[in-house]
């Protein structure tokens, strides 16, 4: 059993725990299949209106601000909402309701003091250098104050949704896992693209700022009201980061933004630019899986604590098999299209992009056939493993990059990254065989099997309850 997941305390109320695997799988990717691709769209259409509103080296001014609050918020939240999330669910599951709610409020007290301090350290004189020095032919400096607000926000923005995953909460977890915030976004940014003011890249910036302060607030109430329902027991604040877990963040996000954040260094902002269109239209050939991912890791915490190893294996092998599938379909979307996308989106001057856009969409199927594996290490209690792997990739990554742009440019860059990504997610997947005996990688059959039978489990329940 885990450590982080001791038997039922007597007296605790029950909470309740899935006794329909499938059912809840489902739930979580009907709200996960809707609320998801509508926040990457959103998030996908803020750049386009970006695009659409600044100059080609402002808007590489901006996506590479982007980049770096969004990296360096998933480094800075101390790995506090994949290990809340872990130890909250196992928590729950084991009706422990008052220790999940000290582990959440104890995450939130640590993550709302590295907001703070990371904040303040990016807007201050210091930050602005570091800035510079590091992203030297952006302008990026320049919004050394705006990033560092949003960095803090972004911190908080990354916890909330994972407090709420830990209720199953998928319906409130899709609005507040970027939806609402990007939402607000586009809503504001097409209105200043419909008044024709000119904008520069600070502007943009400060919009996203307010935004996502004003859809963190019934995020937060949210989890408050979550909090209230749990039974009390004295509050006790402790220290909830396992650094494992937090190598981990670091190297994912690292990882996540590492090309986009190489062009940066050894590029201008235009051709940060040219390189950001295809990045962001690749993430949707990704985004099956995150979509699964959205809803397995607390179900992999619980099943995993409760000894459900078979059918974790199975929800693995059938989630991963469904999500290659969708991404196969979104690689041949932009094989045949690509070039209109890019053209009728973003503007005829980023069409020499449809190259990084088919070598990047090429390593996302890759990667998405490996399934869950890194959730799977995490959710299992192999952080530190997971980590090493993720630190020794960011090396290598960041290496082949460098040494693929001198030799070919953005194409190098893309190449690298694709290939160098795609090992690691199978060594992560062997890794996941031998720590655990759970397998990751895509089974097509297994995918097909499940759901045909949630589909007849469903169609069995509506005719006993025409009702319900």
């Amino acid at each position: 059993m885990d450590r982080d997941a001791p038997a039922p305390e007597s007296g605790a109320h029950p909470v309740a725990v899935d006794a329909a695997p499938r059912k809840t799988v489902l739930r979580g990717l009907g709200w996960s299949s809707v609320g998801y691709p509508l926040s990457v769209a959103l998030l996908f259409f803020t750049q386009v209106l970006a695009a659409r509103l600044l100059t080609r080296d402002e808007f590489g001014t901006y996506s590479l601000a982007a980049s770096v609050f969004a990296t360096v918020a998933l480094i800075c939240q101390l790995g506090l909402p994949h290990s809340m999330l872990r130890r909250a669910s196992a928590a729950l599951s084991h009706h422990r309701g008052g220790g999940a709610r000290n582990e959440i409020v104890s995450a939130f007290v640590l993550a709302t003091g590295a907001a703070i301090v990371i904040g303040v350290l990016i807007g201050s004189p210091l930050g602005e250098e570091v800035l510079d020095a590091l992203f030297s032919e952006t302008g990026v400096a320049a919004l050394a104050a705006l990033i560092g607000i949003r960095t803090g926000l972004r911190i908080l923005e990354n916890l909330a949704p994972e407090a709420l995953r830990a209720f199953r909460d998928f319906l409130r977890v899709s609005l507040y896992d970027g939806f609402l915030a990007n939402l607000l976004f586009v809503i504001a940014l097409a209105a200043i693209l419909a008044s024709d003011r000119e904008v520069d890249a600070s502007d943009v910036m400060l919009v996203s700022v307010v935004t996502a302060a004003v859809a963190l607030i019934p995020a937060l109430w949210a989890i408050h009201r979550k909090l209230r329902t749990l039974e009390h027991e004295p509050l006790r604040i402790h220290n909830p980061i396992e650094p494992a877990m937090w190598l981990t963040t670091v190297g994912r996000a690292l990882l996540a933004q590492l090309d986009l954040l190489i062009v940066g260094i050894v590029a201008t902002s235009a051709q940060v630019a040219n390189y950001s269109v295809p990045f962001r239209l690749a993430l949707f050939v990704g985004f099956p899986l995150i979509l699964v991912n959205q809803v397995v890791p607390p179900l992999i915490a619980s099943w995993h604590a409760g000894g459900a190893g078979k059918r974790l294996d199975r929800t693995l092998r059938a989630t991963a098999g469904l999500a290659f599938l969708l991404s196969v379909a979104i690689l041949v979307v932009y094989v045949i299209g690509g070039h209109t996308i890019i053209s009728e989106l973003f503007g005829a001057k980023y069409e020499d992009g449809y190259t990084v856009l088919l070598i990047l969409s090429a390593g996302q199927v890759v990667q998405t056939y490996a399934g869950s594996c890194g959730f799977a290490l995490m959710m299992t209690g192999h952080q530190r493993a997971y980590a090493w792997i993720l630190g020794v990739s960011v090396v290598i990554t960041a290496a082949l990059d460098v040494g693929a742009y001198q030799l070919w440019g953005l194409d190098g860059i893309a190449l690298a990254t694709a290939v160098s990504l795609s090992a690691q997610n199978f060594v992560q997947a062997a890794v996941l065989k031998r720590l655990t005996g759970l397998t990751s990688i895509a089974d097509l059959r297994i995918a097909f099997s499940e759901g045909t039978g949630t589909l007849r489990k469903l169609k069995a329940s509506r005719s006993a309850d025409p009702g319900g």
